[in-house]
């Protein structure tokens, strides 16, 4: 595997000019699949190192790395590498397999300015993306599932997702190892199959969901957000029960204003982009998620199985009832809303039917939820527009 480096990053490494390997050669697939162009860049003032893979511009970020990182990194690349590619859902035989094929680590300097450019977007798209930053460890795991979904252009070219890309290359590296695979077969996900229950008295209000397991708490934040369509207006948090230690709360994000509310006491604080589902199901098999403190939404999250796939994506299987209307006024609201509407005659019948037009649940039909659920690794951004 050869690591293209630039000289802010060769001068880090302390390689010398004699120990490079020639750059030229790894243009064209297969070598170029097997090349990575590294850059010693800085993001939000934090030096970090960013992998992109030449062929499939798969992007990796390595965070504020230490002088023992520099030391041992021969054996930090392939971590990385390894790490997300397993969070992608790819089937360990095939990181092998890859891996095995690049070989060992070689070095030399970087190929062209062409790719150079490449590579410095690749900075810019994790630039945008900084907020998933866990700055607590080396290998970032959110990063490269975000980036790789961002179009990339080359000329007159089609564009391309970086993901789709990288599928395809591992499909036929591992077919030429005498397997014959197809892409889907190149993943081996482990789903977890959620049902989200309203917490009403006297109402069945829930949806049934398929979830990959490395999604963070964010991503299910956004699937709830889709499969109830809800507006995202509102602040929420995940709260974990555990017997033997401090309940866990996860929360939005590390807003000053968010973090001084919280009883760091009675609650492990984390924040819910950076904790993947597979950390807490199936140790825990509950979470409770609410949605609008005023209101408070308090919905119930129990994971029912686990199904194995080879699609990374959510899905939407089944749900029953339709959910409260934004902004009702809680559950005592809700009643009052529902009594209402169920009489004709009541003087503010039409002004709550009105009202309620743009606060209730929307009738989507499932393969426009399913189409929604494939945007909510990005986010998720409620629209009156379907």
């Amino acid at each position: 595997m050869l690591i293209q480096c630039t000289k802010a990053l060769l001068d880090q490494l302390g390689i010398k000019n004699s120990e490079l390997h020639p750059p030229e050669g790894h243009e064209q697939f297969p070598n170029s699949f097997m090349a990575w162009h590294a850059n010693f860049a800085t993001i939000d003032r934090k030096k970090v190192i960013v992998l992109m893979n030449n062929e499939t511009r798969y992007s990796i970020v390595i965070y504020r790395p230490s002088k023992k990182d520099f030391s041992k990194i021969n054996e930090l690349i392939p971590e990385a590498i390894i790490t997300a590619l397993r969070m992608e859902g790819i089937r360990k035989e095939v990181i092998e397999a890859y891996m095995e094929k690049a070989g060992a680590i070689t070095f030399s300097k970087t190929a062209s300015k062409s790719i150079v450019g490449k590579m410095n977007n690749a900075v810019r798209e994790i630039e945008f993306t900084q907020e998933y930053l866990d700055k607590k460890i080396r290998i970032q795991r959110y990063i490269s599932m975000i980036t790789g979904r961002f179009i990339q252009l080359s000329g007159n070219n089609p564009g391309f997702y970086p993901i789709e890309k990288m599928l395809e290359c591992l499909s036929l590296i591992y077919g030429q190892e005498g397997h014959h695979e197809v892409v889907e077969d190149v993943l081996a996900i482990d789903l977890y199959q959620l049902k989200i229950k309203i917490k009403l008295e006297c109402h069945e209000i829930w949806r049934q969901v398929l979830v990959p397991s490395t999604y963070s708490f964010r991503h299910l934040h956004n699937i709830i957000q889709t499969v109830f369509d809800w507006q995202n207006a509102h602040l929420h948090e995940f709260v974990v029960e555990r017997a033997k230690r401090k309940d866990l709360k996860i929360v939005m994000d590390d807003d000053p204003e968010t973090m001084e509310y919280l009883n760091f006491d009675e609650f492990e604080i984390r924040q819910e982009r950076l904790v993947a589902l597979e950390e807490i199901f199936p140790t825990y098999g509950e979470v409770v998620y609410e949605y609008d403190f005023g209101d408070s939404w308090e919905h119930t999250i129990t994971l029912e199985k686990i199904v194995k796939s080879n699609e990374f994506r959510a899905t939407f299987v089944e749900g029953i009832g339709e959910r409260p209307p934004e902004d009702v006024g809680g559950e005592g609201g809700y009643e009052e809303y529902l009594r209402i509407m169920a009489d004709v005659n009541h003087p503010e019948h039409e002004d709550m039917k009105e009202w309620s037009d743009n606060q209730k649940e929307r009738n989507i039909r499932k393969e426009k939820i399913n189409h929604r659920l494939k945007q909510v690794i990005k986010g998720y951004h409620f629209s009156h527009f379907l």
